[in-house]
């Protein structure tokens, strides 16, 4: 039977936009030519990705916590977006209540950030670069529906996110947001890291063995949907108790789908 491994990538496979283990790599390669598929399954954007996916062999993108799904040729399988003036009355609302948070959103070309201290920063190849943009005047020029918006607080503290996540439970039908250690990620309701596991399990149209690894709250309903779940020995107990098994990196998990060492 054909497996697929889904992994999550910042904390996973990724620290600081590098790899974490040059054996992880190694492994995913392995993983590919034995016949089996690797698969991104994120909260970052197409954008975000796409800046890392050069580090890895790759056959899938689960992008926006489930709300994207992208082959490795940039054709999208799936893509569910915010009413645009929805995402905008949501984010007026946040920039007002809390202008302290710091906030990201993608256009779906370019991903912006903005914090009172910072200004707004658009990403590049070489990473985030200050502009002189007006944040405000970005989200008004947006036409279209949005993929993914973000709030985050500088010091990683939760009381504002989580106020932002029932803010918006309550006062909105069909947008949610998803807890990804100190970010929120706000996307259409529904979709999770687990649904965009199943959405791609679907499409492959295949009987497939499914592996997921993950660090995270956000991984959690990856956890509840993959046939193996795996996270890190070093990961809070919350999150190691949706799993099967723990290991130290990746690689290992590539050993057990093979049954070989690496």
């Amino acid at each position: 039977m054909k497996k697929i491994l889904f992994s999550d990538i910042d904390g996973t496979i990724i620290d600081e936009n590098q790899p974490i283990s040059k054996k992880d790599q190694e492994a995913i390669v392995r993983l590919r030519k034995t016949g089996h598929l690797f698969a991104f399954c994120t909260g970052r954007n197409y954008q975000e990705t796409k800046g890392i996916a050069h580090l890895f062999e790759y056959d899938y993108m689960v992008l926006n916590n489930g709300a994207m799904i992208v082959d490795r040729n940039g054709q999208v399988i799936l893509r569910k977006q915010i009413n645009n003036s929805q995402a905008k009355e949501i984010l007026g609302y946040c920039l007002n209540k809390y202008p302290y948070l710091y906030y990201s959103f993608y256009d779906g070309h370019k991903t912006y950030t903005y914090s009172e201290k910072d200004g707004v920063q658009v990403l590049t190849n070489s990473g985030y670069k200050k502009t002189d943009d007006d944040f405000y005047e970005l989200i008004e020029k947006m036409t279209d529906d949005f993929d993914i918006f973000c709030a985050y607080h500088p010091d990683g503290q939760l009381d504002e996110i989580l106020a932002i996540q029932k803010y918006i439970d309550d006062h909105y039908e069909g947008i949610h947001g998803t807890l990804n250690t100190k970010f929120l990620d706000v996307t259409v309701d529904h979709c999770t890291k687990g649904t965009g596991l199943l959405a791609l399990t679907k499409y492959l149209g295949e009987d497939i063995e499914t592996y997921c690894v993950g660090d995270s709250y956000n991984d959690i309903s990856m956890f509840q949907t993959a046939m193996h779940p795996y996270t890190f020995h070093r990961v809070e107990q919350r999150v190691k108790k949706h799993t099967e098994k723990q290991v130290g990196y990746v690689y290992e998990i590539i050993e057990d789908m093979l049954g070989e060492k690496i």
